[in-house]
């Protein structure tokens, strides 16, 4: 079942205490059948499809990520440059980590906090076709942050949930843009079989 994050539905800001979210049954007009970008990120060719809208460059860094027991992992950044930042990351940590909804969820808000929002709300959705958690936070602006991370190659092991590496997107920009980049995101696994990409279930797809 697909819910809807409320956000076309007037959320509002400012001198309220938290997100107002309103969850709802959507049924979505079919998606583009091909990713119009393909980037490498790291050993990973990573898809999206941005629709009709052309007025972004894309931008790559390498930046080093540390987790709480202060190890480094080496994190490929593309940005989606244009009247806002728009972000996809990869993250590989060489061996298989705990994927958990609660760590995951962890890892979404300390990314909220690290950007100074407040007001956080999370919600389990699907991306990628992978169980994910979307976040979204308030900045001192008043304009909303939204994060997903999800893990491309999650896999279950003796009962546990795990994955070697996480994806994490961030946006700034409008709900639409942010909409066609969460609901087309792909990341592609080095020596897995790729199924041809189709129109996504539309209780599948994200709507803000």
């Amino acid at each position: 079942m697909m819910r809807s994050l409320g956000l076309k539905s007037g959320l509002k800001i400012g001198s309220m205490i938290g997100l107002s979210l309103i969850s709802a049954l959507v049924l979505l007009a079919a998606a583009a059948i091909a990713a119009e970008e393909t980037v490498s990120l790291g050993e990973y060719n990573v898809s999206f499809d941005l629709g009709n809208h052309t007025g972004y460059e894309l931008e790559f860094e390498e930046v080093p990520y540390a987790t709480v027991d202060g190890k480094e992992y080496p994190s490929h950044v593309c940005w989606i440059r244009g009247d806002k930042m728009m972000m996809i990351a990869l993250t590989d940590y060489g061996v298989p980590m705990e994927a958990t909804s609660s760590l995951t969820r962890r890892a979404v808000v300390s990314y909220l906090k690290d950007a100074e929002c407040t007001n956080f709300q999370t919600h389990e959705v699907d991306v990628d076709g992978k169980p994910a958690i979307l976040g979204l936070g308030e900045r001192t602006s008043g304009e909303i942050l939204v994060c997903a991370v999800y893990w491309p190659d999650i896999h279950e092991v003796n009962g546990t949930l795990r994955g070697q590496v996480d994806c994490t997107i961030a946006s700034e920009a409008s709900v639409e843009l942010t909409e066609m980049l969460l609901n087309s995101v792909h990341v592609g696994l080095p020596g897995a079989v790729e199924e041809a990409m189709g129109v996504r279930s539309e209780s599948d797809r994200i709507e803000l």
